[in-house]
């Protein structure tokens, strides 16, 4: 099993705030942490992608050469 670690981190208030609006804005009822973690994921998700997407648009240009 894998074990959790917890980490104490310091955000801007400004920040704060819009986490707060992203967490009233996620259709579950979701905690702090829980928003974090989804929010990890989404922007993983969305890294991949854009990874995925360049990847083919540089396999197309040097096709093209």
């Amino acid at each position: 099993m894998i074990s959790s670690k917890w980490h104490n981190i310091s955000i801007k208030t400004e920040s704060f705030k819009q986490l707060q609006e992203i967490q009233k804005a996620i259709p579950i009822r979701a905690s702090i942490p829980q928003t974090i973690e989804w929010l990890i994921l989404v922007g993983a998700k969305q890294i991949n992608l854009t990874k995925s997407e360049t990847n083919e648009n540089s396999r197309k240009e040097r096709k093209n050469i």
